[in-house]
């Protein structure tokens, strides 16, 4: 998968300057265009963004208007302000992103709600990575990378959502265990159901959000792939807090 490097300064921003002669941009085409450089991956999660001196040269405006254009990034989750270090993009951003661009509601209330859903995994998921890694077949290998690959190519967002729970579903079916996998296809139901709560299904996946989930997924299949039965438990534990974590945000 191809990777692109963070960006260090704003020398490396490709979006046009203000047009000559009809005056500086605005801090809502300032902010728009920040948010389109964040969908499409040009800045990591987590790393350092330009700073204001930079940015208002770039867009040929004042440090007011670049000021105020991350404000609204910041009151997002998007950014952060250390003091005398700089601005950094949130190491949750790829999730923030993904419940803007979808209008993902993931307090919505069901009979069985994607809190639950993901409590339930939480016991559960950890585990059954760790019986993949014990049990898997080459096939089951083979089937498990493609459902991976699957999710890097997913073009709506409903498609890129049922592809992660088919990834998870590759893993429970490797675990060989048939009650676990007649489990999780209750939670799978329970999702697929109500489109994963969001309201935006046909809208395409930030290149920040698939890029972000392919890692993730792709660190529990190598610790599969590999039989590593305490890494494969531990890396799927460590992707469900995440999601717990970044769901307290909404």
């Amino acid at each position: 998968m191809k990777r692109t490097a963070p960006l260090e300064s704003a020398d490396t921003i490709t979006a046009p300057r203000s047009p000559e002669g009809r005056g500086p941009m605005t801090v809502a085409q300032i902010h728009a265009d920040l948010m389109q450089l964040v969908r499409s991956g040009h800045f990591r999660p987590g790393s350092q963004l330009p700073n204001e001196r930079q940015l208002a040269e770039h867009y040929g405006t004042s440090r007011q208007q670049v000021r105020d254009a991350m404000l609204i990034l910041q009151e997002a989750g998007l950014v952060a302000r250390k003091v005398g270090s700089g601005t950094y993009l949130s190491e949750q951003a790829p999730q923030i992103i993904e419940r803007i661009d979808a209008e993902v509601d993931v307090h919505a209330s069901h009979a069985h709600s994607f809190i639950e859903t993901l409590e339930a995994r939480l016991v559960l998921e950890p585990g059954v990575a760790a019986l993949a890694a014990r049990n898997i077949s080459a096939a089951q290998q083979a089937d498990l990378k493609a459902a991976l690959e699957a999710v890097r190519a997913a073009t709506t967002w409903l498609d890129y959502k049922s592809r992660i729970y088919l990834f998870a579903r590759a893993y429970y079916v490797a675990s060989g265990n048939s009650f676990l996998l007649w489990t999780f296809d209750q939670i799978l139901k329970a999702r697929a159901d109500h489109k994963f709560d969001g309201q935006r299904e046909a809208g395409s996946v930030a290149e920040i959000v698939l890029r972000h989930s392919y890692d993730q997924l792709h660190a529990i299949y190598q610790a599969i792939a590999a039989g590593d039965e305490v890494r494969a438990e531990a890396v799927t534990r460590t992707y469900l807090i995440g999601i717990a974590a970044s769901s307290s945000l909404g």
